[in-house]
C-alpha cells in the first residue's frame, strides 16, 4: 500500500515496437485485466513518450483501475538498454540515439518503471510459454526470434538469458545475409532486417505490384507484409516468389543461429510470424534444402525444433509483466527457473511451473 493506504497490486507490461505499443495489465494473481494494442507514435522522442504514457493510462483504465493501483510498470524497448538507469541507446526503429526513457516515464506516470531490451523480455515470455507446453525441457536452451518491423533474437542458454558483453547478443537482424543488398537503417547493406523484416516484405510487394506481370498485389493499397502473405495464400505467383526469397534469408539466419549457440528450440514471434503456417512452412522448406546440403546442419537443425507462438500470446508484454513483478519482489523463489543477467527472474504467467 502507498502512504494513503491505497493498495498497489497491479502489474503492467508494455512491449514497445516500431509500429505498435502493446499493454498488458494483470492483478496480483497474474489474471489478465486488460490488454490493448495501439500504434506507435513516431516523429520525436517526446511524441513517442507521450503516446506510451497514454497507452499505459488507457490500459489501466480499461482494467477498471487507476495508476494509484499500479505497483510497477515493466517495459521492453528496442535498442541498448541500461537496466540500472533506464537509459536507452541506439533505438533505431524509434529514432532514439540516447534517451533516459525510464526516468522520464516514471516521472510522467508517478509509478516505478523498469526497462529491458524488448527481445530479451520476449525471450523470457516465450520461455515461460514453452515451459508450460509440451516442450518444457527445450525451453532451457532456446532462441526467440522476432520478425516484425525489425528482426532480432533473444537467447536463453542453460536457463539464463544471455545478453553478451555489451548487451547486443542476438542482433541477428544486422547479420549480412545478402551482400550488396538494400541499405539497412544501421548503415550496412544486405542485413537480414533489410531483406526479410516486415517493411522489406512490403517493399518487395510494392515493387511487384508496379511491375508489368499480373499479380493480386495491385489490389492492395498500400501493399503490406500481411498483403503479400494473403496474396501468397490466394496462389499469387509474385507473392509466392517473394515469400520464398524472404524465407530463404530467414532459413540462413536460423542455420547460423543454431551453429553459433546449439539451442534445442527456436520460437518465432513478432507481427510477421502471426501469419502462422503461411509464414512457417516456406521457412521449413528452405531449411530442408540446407539440411540436404550439410550433414552438420541436418544433425543440428531438425524441423520439430522450429515453432511459432500463438498469435494471441504476446511474449514481449508477458516478459515485461514478469520484469515488473521481479522489481517489486513479488515472485516466490520456488518459481524462479529463468534468470536474467542482472538478477531479474520470473515465473510463468497465470500458471506457474514449480521447479524445486
Amino acid at each position: 500500500m502507498d502512504s494513503r493506504g491505497q493498495r498497489r497490486d497491479l502489474l503492467v507490461g508494455v512491449d514497445v515496437g516500431g509500429t505498435k505499443v502493446a499493454v498488458l495489465v494483470v492483478d496480483g494473481g497474474y489474471n489478465v485485466l486488460s490488454q490493448i494494442m495501439l500504434p506507435t507514435v513516431l516523429g520525436s522522442s517526446q511524441a513517442t513518450l507521450t503516446s506510451i504514457t497514454g497507452a499505459v493510462q488507457q490500459g489501466v483504465e480499461q482494467a477498471g483501475a487507476s495508476l494509484d493501483c499500479v505497483a510497477a510498470v515493466g517495459l521492453g524497448v528496442p535498442g541498448r538498454v541500461d537496466t540500472a538507469t533506464g537509459l536507452v541507446r541506439r533505438a533505431v526503429n524509434l529514432g532514439w540515439e540516447e534517451l533516459p526513457f525510464g526516468q522520464l516515464l516514471s516521472a510522467q506516470l508517478g509509478v516505478p518503471c523498469v526497462l529491458e531490451n524488448d527481445v530479451t523480455l520476449a525471450a523470457i515470455g516465450a520461455q515461460h510459454y514453452m515451459g508450460i507446453s509440451e516442450a518444457r525441457g527445450a525451453s532451457r536452451n532456446m532462441a526467440y526470434v522476432s520478425v516484425g518491423t525489425g528482426i532480432a533474437a533473444g537467447l536463453v542458454l542453460d536457463g539464463r538469458t544471455y545478453r553478451g558483453a555489451h548487451g547486443m547478443a542476438g542482433e541477428i537482424g544486422h547479420m549480412i545475409i545478402a551482400p550488396g543488398g538494400p541499405r539497412c537503417q544501421c548503415g550496412a547493406h544486405g542485413c537480414l532486417e533489410a531483406v526479410a523484416a516486415g517493411p522489406a516484405i512490403a517493399r518487395l510487394g510494392e515493387e511487384a505490384a508496379l511491375s508489368p506481370g499480373d499479380t493480386l498485389l495491385r489490389l492492395y493499397r498500400p501493399v503490406t507484409a500481411e498483403a503479400v502473405y494473403q496474396a501468397a495464400r490466394d496462389g499469387d505467383a509474385a507473392a509466392t516468389t517473394i515469400i520464398r526469397k524472404v524465407s530463404g534469408h530467414l532459413a540462413l539466419a536460423l542455420q547460423q543461429l543454431i551453429v553459433a549457440y546449439d539451442v534445442e528450440c527456436i520460437v518465432f514471434g513478432g507481427g510477421v510470424s502471426r501469419e502462422g503456417d503461411t509464414f512457417l512452412q516456406p521457412i521449413l522448406a528452405e531449411l530442408a534444402h540446407l539440411r540436404e546440403q550439410s550433414v552438420l546442419t541436418g544433425e543440428m537443425l531438425q524441423p520439430d525444433m522450429i515453432r511459432v507462438l500463438p498469435s494471441d500470446y504476446d511474449a514481449g508484454a508477458w516478459g515485461a509483466v514478469l520484469l515488473a513483478a521481479e522489481s517489486t519482489a513479488r515472485i516466490s523463489p520456488k518459481y524462479r527457473h529463468v534468470t536474467l543477467p542482472d538478477g531479474v527472474t520470473g515465473g510463468a504467467p497465470g500458471k506457474f511451473s514449480e521447479t524445486g
